[in-house]
């Protein structure tokens, strides 16, 4: 059986936990049946990454509940998870953290119990655990906690009649790791003083553990509600309360990441966005997908068709790429005219950059040509350089919106360049839901501009450029002088004018900003 195991079956719910917010800990049985449901019912606080890897055709409900406003009653999901699983659907009930950790997971499943309704529970990373941990703080250690209590803060402990028992929880050796205890918070600190715990006893708060928004704040019983107020933390929120939290200083590694915190917009097209995207969130960036452009089939297919197809006849002696979108294209007509990278065997290949020459790469092709300077200008300055006939044929697959300067100097140069239309770029028509109106209060920190295009379109949206306290970042001078054409100041420009360098150039930005 592979990891992740079999596919979600029909008239079957699964009560899945998705986790504390960071998409990587959604386990590998959950992003199964998640890719494999016919019906998806997820919470407020589920990460909604995952839900990216649903069917096309998967109904998805938002059942989230938020404190005193419910988007659905547990009844009514109860209800919602049985009549879709007897209609014969394959039912995902996502949650955040784990079902049966301070969830009502085990009451949906005794409502599918009671319906007859098969049904499996996933089990998920607690935040309990897990936000501690990205905290810097274990929940236990052999010298200082030898045990952990997990405790339900959603009770008012001054009303007197609650399940959690604040005299026992004041004695307990250990760690005490409270949920939704936020609103709470002084009558909780206030509980475990007048039972017993030192005013002087660490705590702390986490606040969206495991993603990009998290915030820790450490101060004792004493003073952790005004710490709270002075600070403006609020749920979604664990409170850890014990000796461990002093080990933070030592081990804390989450919040130390170049970018952790930062919000940046991604405005490339939906398929490559992901790439830039989880390189921003492995350095802690929260990153923004906001594609300004789509890259579409050109109108005139017939003219690099025919060009590839004379490949195998020796008609060119190069073929010049300028993104791995041309390399996509000219694949797509190779596999459809029944080739394979033998049909290249005659030609030497040329490519803009890294990521162009790492595309070639997939299909089993090495750039001859990488200009160390990845431009055009550079690119051309390059092939003429290697070139070894009087009068070289090259076949140039580019965009249609190009830029003239790579088809100019190669001609100028003597060379036969023959510039095929083998995509066309095209602007979207809308940003995303509520990412205009986040650019303009300045809830994006930084922009990371991969072409020309992407911030013609994006001003073209937004109509106007960002507020001026946005860092603006280019992947190289073609990128940058579009960006003060329009009227934006460049923070950052890519040294190595790829994925790795436009990264490298956000943190640069963000530090100097």
């Amino acid at each position: 059986m592979p990891f992740g195991g079999p596919p979600a079956e029909a008239g079957t719910v699964y009560l899945v936990g998705g986790g504390p917010g960071d998409p990587g800990l959604v386990t590998l049985r959950g992003a199964q049946l998640l890719a494999t449901a016919t019906v998806i019912a997820h919470d407020r606080l589920s990460p909604p990454e995952p839900l990216t890897l649903r069917r096309d055709d998967a109904e998805l409900i938002n059942v989230g509940k938020q404190p005193a406003r419910h988007a659905l009653s547990q009844d009514e999901i109860n209800d919602l998870l049985v009549v879709k699983a007897a209609a014969g659907e394959a039912v995902v009930r996502f949650k955040g953290g784990d079902p049966f950790v301070l969830a009502r997971g085990s009451e949906e499943a005794q409502a599918c119990a009671v319906a007859g309704i098969p049904f499996q529970v996933v089990p998920g990373i607690t935040s309990g655990i897990a936000a501690p941990a990205y905290a810097g703080i274990p929940v236990t250690h052999r010298s200082v906690a030898p045990a952990f209590a997990v405790v339900t803060g959603h009770e008012d402990p001054s009303k007197g009649a609650t399940q959690a028992d604040y005299a026992a929880l004041a004695r307990f050796p250990g760690t005490l790791l409270l949920y939704m205890g936020m609103g709470r918070l002084g009558e909780i600190a206030a509980a475990l003083v007048d039972a017993g715990r030192p005013a002087t006893t660490p705590v702390a708060l986490v606040e969206w553990g495991t993603t990009p928004r998290q915030r820790t704040v450490t101060a004792t019983l004493a003073d952790v509600a005004d710490r709270a107020r002075q600070v403006g933390l609020a749920s979604p929120a664990i409170i850890v309360v014990g000796d461990v939290v002093a080990l933070r200083d030592e081990i804390g590694w989450f919040e130390q990441r170049p970018l952790h915190g930062m919000s940046v917009l991604v405005p490339r097209t939906r398929h490559q966005a992901s790439e830039l995207s989880e390189r921003l969130r492995t350095l802690g960036a929260d990153p923004v997908e906001a594609p300004t452009i789509a890259i579409e089939p050109s109108r005139a297919t017939e003219a690099l068709r025919d060009a590839v197809a004379s490949l195998v006849d020796g008609a060119y002696d190069w073929v010049v790429f300028t993104s791995s979108n041309g390399v996509d294209a000219t694949w797509a007509h190779v596999e459809q005219l029944g080739g394979d990278a033998r049909w290249f065997s005659r030609v030497r290949l040329g490519a803009v950059g890294s990521g162009t020459a790492e595309a070639l790469w997939q299909r089993g092709l090495l750039a001859d040509v990488v200009p160390e300077r990845q431009t055009t200008r550079a690119l051309a300055q390059a092939l003429i350089a290697a070139a070894s006939a009087a009068a070289p044929r090259a076949l140039l697959p580019r965009a249609d919106l190009a830029t003239p300067t790579l088809t100019a100097e190669l001609r100028d140069a003597g060379w036969d360049a023959d510039d095929i239309e083998a995509y066309r770029t095209v602007a979207a028509a809308e940003l995303p839901d509520g990412v205009a109106e986040r650019i303009r209060d300045g809830g994006v920190d930084a922009v990371a501009f991969a072409s020309s295009s992407t911030v013609r379109n994006l001003v073209d949206l937004l109509g106007g450029t960002p507020p001026p306290a946005t860092r603006i970042v280019s992947i190289g001078p073609v990128t940058s002088q579009t960006c003060r054409e329009v009227g934006m100041r460049v923070d950052a420009e890519a040294e190595s004018h790829d994925i790795d360098g436009l990264v490298a150039a956000v943190v640069a930005a963000t530090r100097t900003g």
